[in-house]
């Protein structure tokens, strides 16, 4: 369903990050320490493929996060670097108040914690302190998804909401919202059919 920019949203948009931390500086620390996250597993992992493949055919790869083979090992590597492009990718919308590379990556985030929950669900033998664990890792992650998604709500509906979030009024000039660079390409063809 399409909604207009003056309808509420049904889901609250949070305006700060922890209660106290404005909503832009609490997304740019997520994003800083997803790349680290990211970039200490893809050096493990990587030194892992190196180095692991080369012991001994008797020696068997121990287990790593879940994954059992080489191919599993190579998917995860992907996903991590995704995770490491889509972090780096909403940083950067963040520091020039742009709303797109933000909305993708809470879409990448929601996509990465459906696919936590399918292979804990494939792998898990299903004891308390995995349950604890996928209990508490998924709260986390939620939070994490709702204040990058508060985020580009603030974004997409500027003035109060992005000043609330901690954007300037010359963060916010610098960029048009999306609405607004809508009708200002209406409003160009207008002109040229006019013409």
């Amino acid at each position: 369903p399409t909604s207009k920019m003056g309808e509420e949203n049904p889901v609250p948009r949070l305006d700060t990050c922890c209660g106290c931390i404005q909503l832009k500086i609490g997304v740019l620390i997520l994003c800083v320490l997803q790349m680290i996250a990211s970039g200490f597993m893809m050096l493990v992992i990587g030194m892992y493929i190196l180095f692991g493949s080369m012991s001994s055919a008797g020696d068997s790869l121990p287990l790593l996060g879940g994954a059992f083979t080489l191919l599993s090992l190579i998917f995860v590597l992907m996903l991590t670097l995704a995770e490491f492009g889509f972090a780096m990718w909403a940083f950067i919308d963040v520091q020039r108040a742009e709303p797109q590379g933000v909305r993708y990556y809470y879409m990448f985030k929601l996509l990465s914690l459906a696919l936590s929950l399918l292979m804990f669900a494939l792998t898990s033998y299903w004891t308390s302190p995995e349950i604890l664990n996928l209990v508490v890792s998924t709260l986390v992650s939620l939070y994490c998804i709702w204040c990058i998604w508060s985020l580009h709500e603030a974004l997409m509906l500027g003035g109060e909401a992005a000043a609330k979030a901690g954007f300037s009024s010359e963060d916010l000039a610098r960029v048009p919202l999306m609405g607004e660079q809508k009708k200002q390409r209406e409003g160009d063809k207008d002109v040229a059919a006019y013409i």
